[in-house]
């Protein structure tokens, strides 16, 4: 028996799944970083500096790339190709229904009952003695200077932050989770995941904001992952999400005009 097969055989099998998921969502957003930041030296290169146009690019480099582009990549590795068949029913992919609209209306007014309905818990007991205050994610505080920028926030949400990070956290590392744990617990697992991995755009001076700020993650997190199991298919999550984030962008915009 090789090294390799030795230590795979000794270290349990749910350990090397969350491992892996780990590394799968941390690999991920440094994929996306790397591919922001050579989006962005290219833009600068050519003379684009307005905020708009950078913005866009990162967004397409980080959600395509980084996200998106990871998750297919790890389907493609693990069948040594692209299985169609595999790729559909692992990541639950199929045609919409009617019924998935009703996911899709129903999932988004619900995803704003639980980061309120966090946001009252967090202020009502003050666990980390912020007063219920957290860290603002960097984009946010981006576009509160450059207001526009919140505006084209919005169709990237929808069309590219939801579904790339869905695919990822979710689609991938959620369905691998699912196939070592239980889903009750494949669920939270891949919420921690997916909180972990947004560390970096809450990072803050104050570690009790920044907890109150992935503690907000980590229930949306939470909340997709169990209407991905719910719906029995990536799209809700995906546009919930990306809805989710585009009124954030509009209430932030409407505010700071």
């Amino acid at each position: 028996m090789s090294s390799r097969r030795r230590l795979s055989a000794a270290v349990p099998a749910s350990v090397r799944a969350v491992g892996l998921c780990l590394v799968i969502g941390i690999v991920g957003w440094f994929t996306g970083f790397a591919a922001t930041l050579g989006v962005e030296m290219q833009l600068f290169a050519l003379g684009y500096g307005a905020g708009t146009v950078t913005q866009l690019g990162s967004a397409v480099a980080f959600n395509v790339v980084g996200a998106g582009g990871f998750a297919l990549t790890y389907l493609i590795v693990r069948r040594n190709g692209f299985d169609r068949s595999f790729v559909v029913g692992f990541l639950r992919l199929r045609k919409p229904d009617r019924w998935d609209l009703v996911w899709i209306v129903v999932g988004l007014f619900g995803a704003f009952v639980v980061a309120f309905g966090y946001q009252a818990a967090i202020e009502l007991f003050d666990p980390f003695g912020t007063g219920g205050e957290g860290t603002t994610h960097s984009g946010i505080e981006q576009g509160r200077e450059y207001p526009l920028l919140l505006l084209l926030g919005i169709p990237i949400a929808i069309l590219l932050t939801g579904p790339g990070e869905e695919l990822l956290y979710r689609g991938v590392i959620q369905s691998r989770l699912g196939e070592t744990f239980p889903t009750p617990l494949a669920v939270p697992l891949a919420a921690l995941v997916f909180a972990v991995v947004h560390l970096p755009v809450y990072i803050g001076e104050d570690p009790g904001a920044v907890f109150v700020s992935l503690g907000t993650v980590t229930a949306l997190g939470l909340y997709l992952g169990t209407l991905y199991e719910l719906s029995d298919t990536l799209l809700v999550p995906a546009l919930v999400h990306g809805a989710f984030n585009a009124v954030v962008y509009l209430s932030n915009f409407l505010a700071h005009v």
